[in-house]
């Protein structure tokens, strides 16, 4: 069976770590899986960082891989995005969303893709961040009307998360998403996923 391309593999992590996603697991999933080879599943610290990830990720893989998505969803709202390259799928989560989804528990068995850390992701600390413990909600909250959530939307297009050298210092507690910015977007990509790969 073939194996995951590590070199594509490297290069969605590099492109994730950019703008500054953390959390960053490379599984093998060619012996699970049919229709990829390599799953990379990363958090990111709000719905907007989430979507600066995605975007830099998909940019990266097309300008420097030549590489046009399968398939891509959830970019634009954040919360999860998918990412679909075929020999790689990707998933970028705001990280309450890939605690409360638990999509790594699918794939806790498959081997891991080995891949080169950055220096700063020794020291970064992953609880300075939101998780689901920090929410009350259910996937019926996720599907709640939001009419302002076009407005929001038009706003994340503008997110930049920088190069790095001032993130610890955006700790504004308007940055995060509350249990009330859930719309009828979120919905679940996984579900999309084996619907496209049946």
């Amino acid at each position: 069976m073939p194996k995951p391309d590590r070199a594509l593999v490297q290069s969605v992590a590099n492109a994730i770590w950019d703008k500054k996603g953390f959390e960053v697991v490379a599984y093998d999933v060619s012996g699970v899986l049919d229709y990829t080879d390599a799953m990379v599943i990363c958090s990111a610290g709000s719905d907007r960082h989430a979507a600066a990830v995605a975007e830099n990720v998909l940019d990266e893989l097309r300008t420097k891989q030549g590489l046009k998505p399968a398939g891509e969803e959830g970019v634009r709202s954040g919360r999860w995005a998918l990412l679909d390259f075929t020999d790689v799928v990707v998933h970028v989560f705001h990280r309450p969303v890939r605690d409360y989804y638990e999509l790594d528990r699918l794939y806790a068995d498959c081997p891991r893709v080995e891949i080169d850390e950055p220096e700063w992701v020794h020291d970064f600390e992953p609880s300075d961040f939101a998780s689901a413990d920090d929410y009350e909600f259910d996937d019926a909250s996720w599907n709640e009307d939001d009419e302002d959530e076009g407005d929001e939307d038009e706003g994340d297009e503008d997110y930049d998360a920088g190069d790095g050298d001032d993130a610890d210092d955006s700790d504004d507690s308007d940055d995060w998403a509350s249990a009330d910015d859930w719309g009828d977007e979120a919905s679940d990509p996984s579900q999309d996923e084996a619907d496209r790969h049946p």
